[in-house]
């Protein structure tokens, strides 16, 4: 990992696609190591040379915002494409299939995204980018971080494709507790693959959840647990070794609070985007009829009614393609 060991990791979390009932959940990480002199401070502003939270008067600058901010049907995956890949660019990757996309973001869900018939395209499935723009983009958003001591250090994307997390739910029975123990991941994976000393995570608070302390301790028993804040916005926690603290902010709209988190909103909705098309086209080679579906709950009932009316020659199995809740 870049960054100065001396540094704060202030790592972001946020998921897409968790309450669709098609389509995978995704939850990516974005982690930066930043002087701990400018831990608090806004990293917007910081870097307001190479980036913007909104989209008026970006003027070649990357838009890193809430992914509901930078994404609509309308405009597309514009944004998102831009920002992701020009991310990845900065960390030395160039992904130009879905394929290399997932490998790119450290997923080590791959091989369960193959085994699903309508994923089995994303080898071919083509990113289609200005390299030219992707590197200018990546080069001023390095120069900005760079003049300010930061570094950006991971960019990461946890994959839970339909049976997977059937599969979880019926042996955990709890929803909420399966998208914890995904949200978990990067947290272990972050703390375990850097030397650093302080760690600062903020992540988008899950549902309606106010208190984490007793899911902290069953993931991380080996770490001590100190309960610093329970209230209606922010649950804020410390875990700690001999030799690693470890700062926990669940947080009401963080994706619209924290750069970190907003750039892990911006991946995880990208990722899916992705993933949703490779879907989409899967079906729709095999009956021109159908409509592309975006896998939430209306929409997605609506697709599964027209692939049973429309195309009931496509074979398909449900426990792989619909989600049980």
């Amino acid at each position: 990992m870049k960054g100065i060991l001396a540094d704060t990791v202030a790592v972001g979390i946020d998921e897409a696609g968790l309450g669709p009932i098609l389509g995978p959940l995704v939850v990516s990480a974005a982690a930066f190591s930043i002087p701990t002199e400018k831990i608090g401070a806004d990293m917007w502003q910081l870097l307001s040379d190479s980036i913007s939270s909104k989209k008026k008067h970006l003027a070649g600058r990357l838009l890193i915002c809430d992914s509901k901010k930078a994404y609509t049907p309308s405009t597309g995956i514009a944004h998102l494409e831009k920002t992701v890949l020009s991310c990845l660019k900065s960390l030395s990757k160039t992904p130009d299939s879905v394929a290399q996309l997932v490998d790119s973001l450290g997923s080590d869900s791959k091989q369960r995204l193959l085994e699903c018939p309508w994923y089995k395209n994303i080898d071919t499935q083509k990113i289609d980018f200005n390299a030219d723009e992707i590197s200018i983009s990546a080069g001023a958003f390095e120069k900005n971080l760079e003049k300010n001591g930061i570094a950006l250090i991971a960019l990461k994307s946890y994959c839970l494709e339909a049976g997977h997390y059937n599969q979880l739910i019926e042996k955990i029975r709890n929803k909420s507790k399966v998208v914890f123990q995904l949200v978990c991941r990067p947290i272990d994976e972050v703390i375990k693959s850097s030397q650093h000393r302080n760690y600062h995570f903020r992540i988008d608070r899950q549902g309606g959840r106010m208190r984490y302390s007793q899911l902290l301790r069953t993931m991380f028993p080996d770490m001590a647990l100190k309960i610093l804040d329970e209230n209606d916005t922010s649950s804020s926690y410390e875990l700690s070794t001999s030799y690693k603290v470890v700062k926990l902010d669940f947080v009401v709209k963080a994706d619209e609070l924290y750069l970190p988190a907003a750039l892990a909103s911006m991946t995880s909705k990208y990722l899916r985007e992705q993933l949703m098309a490779s879907l989409n086209s899967y079906f729709i080679e095999k009956c021109r009829q159908l409509k592309p579906t975006a896998g939430y709950w209306t929409d997605g009932k609506r697709f599964l009614n027209d692939l049973k009316v429309i195309a009931p020659q496509i074979q398909f199995n449900p426990a792989q393609l619909i989600r049980c809740r």
